[in-house]
């Protein structure tokens, strides 16, 4: 085996003396992450007080999570993005959750208030009652009713919390355009008119549904059939049935368990084994795949159902230490935002699912990792926003209880 495809410690991945492109490429980023996880004691003075100076060690040279330089980066997202991001026109509703949900994690609520009338605004030209197409909310102004854009909407409402948002949501609309988008023959939930029908898809409707009261029975039924058939040999979740394993659709899968109280259907040790394998040993954060490398989204999409399992198991499998460490040296970049690796650039989806990746580990583990201040809000494992968001919302429609979620002691 060649030098540089050196397995980095006896927790690597092994290559029984065939290395592959695949092999070579772990092996790489665990060294690279390796490289991150020094002994700060061991460093020389001077580099001590350089990472003190960027403000990533403390006096205590205790890790920092960098809110100071966290926050401008999500507020100039909400402010102003360069042109090239108009190819990215149809995702509006995702960069207001994915920037409005990572300032509540870091405490910011006064960005959000700030932000909230002009994201109510355009939220609400994004809804498409005017397309004849049954409602739901567009990527975009006058773009198809989509799930997940309708998802994204919802959530980034919720966090803005108030009754002009909550407002903004016709809930009898929402549920006929819901209706209108559930398959008879799966039980789940197609994207738009004709669209692509999956476990994502399928969520998104549920996790809504159940956020802002309009979980029926019509939209209930065949569902948690629907998601046992799209489990693997693996364990985990893929989009649909006799499909990988993925961390996205895992995630999914495991939160409509968890709202509709359907752990029972699925094979739960199977799905333990599964995501115990999918953290990383060496890096310790979390990979999508089987074989694939570790990716800071993952954080969250992977190292949310742990927290999932452990409402109904009352334990929790996970390295919550490591993931901490992964997410305070490896994700962070020193200018603000966070990222999937380093060498990897920052952008708003990966500032949203490490932090609430990081909430997660930091409320589920038995410690916070680093300065005291890098506690972030608690997120709610199924759902994705504050506990207290949550809690909010369906107090004001008068709901709570009513969804098998319980708020954590």
């Amino acid at each position: 085996m060649p030098a540089n495809e050196q397995p980095t410690s006896a927790k690597s991945l092994p290559t029984d003396n065939w290395p592959t492109s695949t092999t070579r490429l772990q092996h790489e980023t665990e060294s690279l992450c390796t490289s991150f996880f020094v002994r700060l004691e061991t460093l020389p003075q001077h580099e001590l007080e350089q990472l003190q100076a960027a403000g990533f060690l403390n006096d205590r040279f205790e890790v920092r999570l960098l809110r100071e330089k966290h926050v401008p980066y999500l507020v100039r997202g909400l402010e102003y993005l360069p042109p090239g991001f108009a190819s990215m026109d149809a995702s509006r509703p995702w960069f207001m959750y994915w920037i409005l949900h990572s300032l509540e994690l870091l405490d910011d609520e006064a960005d959000v208030a700030a932000f909230a009338s002009r994201c109510i605004n355009t939220i609400q030209r994004c809804w498409c009652s005017q397309l004849e197409n049954k409602g739901g909310f567009g990527g975009g102004i006058l773009q198809l009713g989509h799930l997940a854009t309708t998802y994204a909407s919802c959530l980034a409402l919720a966090i803005i919390g108030t009754a002009e948002a909550y407002a903004i949501v016709d809930r009898p609309a929402l549920l006929a355009f819901f209706l209108s988008l559930k398959d008879p023959e799966t039980g789940a939930f197609r994207a738009h008119d004709h669209g692509e029908l999956d476990v994502r898809t399928t969520y998104c409707a549920i996790s809504i549904a159940a956020l802002y009261g309009i979980l029926t029975p019509e939209l209930t039924f065949g569902v948690v059939d629907f998601v046992k058939a799209c489990q693997t040999y693996e364990g985990g979740f893929g989009p649909f049935p006799f499909q990988e394993a993925h961390g996205g659709y895992n995630f999914c899968a495991a939160a409509i368990l968890s709202i509709l109280d359907g752990w029972d259907a699925i094979d739960e040790d199977a799905l333990v084994h599964y995501i115990a394998h999918r953290q990383m040993a060496v890096e310790g954060g979390y990979q999508g795949r089987t074989n694939k490398l570790v990716d800071g989204c993952y954080s969250f999409w992977q190292g949310s159902v742990p927290a999932l399992l452990s409402l109904k198991r009352g334990h929790y499998v996970s390295n919550t230490e490591a993931h901490q460490k992964y997410i305070l040296l490896c994700g962070q970049q020193i200018e603000g935002g966070l990222r999937d690796k380093p060498g990897k650039s920052r952008d708003h989806y990966h500032s949203c699912y490490v932090l609430s990746g990081l909430a997660v580990a930091q409320t589920y583990g038995d410690k916070v990792v680093g300065a005291g201040t890098n506690k972030l809000i608690p997120t709610h494992p199924a759902f994705n926003i504050g506990w207290d968001k949550v809690l909010r919302i369906q107090t004001h429609f008068g709901i709570l209880g009513n969804t098998h979620i319980d708020p954590m002691e």
